[in-house]
């Protein structure tokens, strides 16, 4: 299994901002201990998998998470999350890239919550207050190959931002804070329904 740190290396060239200071270590910029900005909350589920037929006959799976996100802040706040997953085979995946149409249909009649929002529709104004939280779902294909960790980006939920030099140009490039949730996915099965997903922690970068 590869380690975090290793999954950081890989996505160097993508993260941008991220100054190796040793082969096995790694910075990069920090989050203000309180943000300066404005903040929502979000409730995080972990990943499940779900299977679908296609047109052909084949089965294809696919991976979800479902979050709750609130405004609790005293402002009405344009909530786009951007949700995107890094493995330790060094693939890179935006979710809802590559995803069918039929896939939230089914996932929505699985959890039988008719409160979920599509990735299309939970995107917009979000109202002050418990009262108007939106669930929403993020949805990925199952990569192919044997996934021993990933981490999941979840971005949107904050307005801090930062100007750091990209250390392999120079350039100067604007991070955001992100949410992140590093997992473990342990073993080798025959299908995603049986991987036992793990969560390690969840926290804060600028990415």
């Amino acid at each position: 299994m590869r380690s975090f740190a290793a999954i950081f290396l890989t996505l160097c060239a993508g993260w941008v901002g991220v100054v190796m200071t040793a082969p096995s270590a790694l910075a990069y910029p920090e989050p203000a201990i309180v943000s300066p900005s404005w903040s929502l909350l979000a409730e995080v589920q972990k990943p499940e998998a779900i299977s679908i037929e296609d047109v052909d006959g084949s089965i294809r799976w696919f991976w979800y998470i479902t979050y709750k996100v609130t405004n609790p802040t005293e402002q009405d706040l344009l909530f786009i999350p951007e949700i995107t997953i890094a493995n330790d085979l060094g693939q890179i995946i935006n979710a809802g890239e590559n995803v069918p149409p039929t896939v939230f249909p089914a996932i929505k009649e699985r959890l039988g919550n008719p409160l979920l929002l599509s990735p299309v529709e939970v995107v917009g104004k979000l109202l002050q207050g418990e009262d108007f939280a939106r669930e929403g779902v993020a949805i990925w294909p199952a990569p192919e190959g044997d996934v021993d960790a990933f981490s999941v980006f979840f971005a949107g939920l904050n307005g801090e931002t930062q100007n750091v030099s990209n250390p392999l140009t120079d350039e100067s490039v604007l991070v955001r804070r992100t949410l992140m949730l590093e997992y473990q996915s342990p073993g080798n099965f025959d299908s995603p329904q049986q991987q036992p997903i793990i969560e390690v922690r969840q926290h804060e970068v600028m990415r």
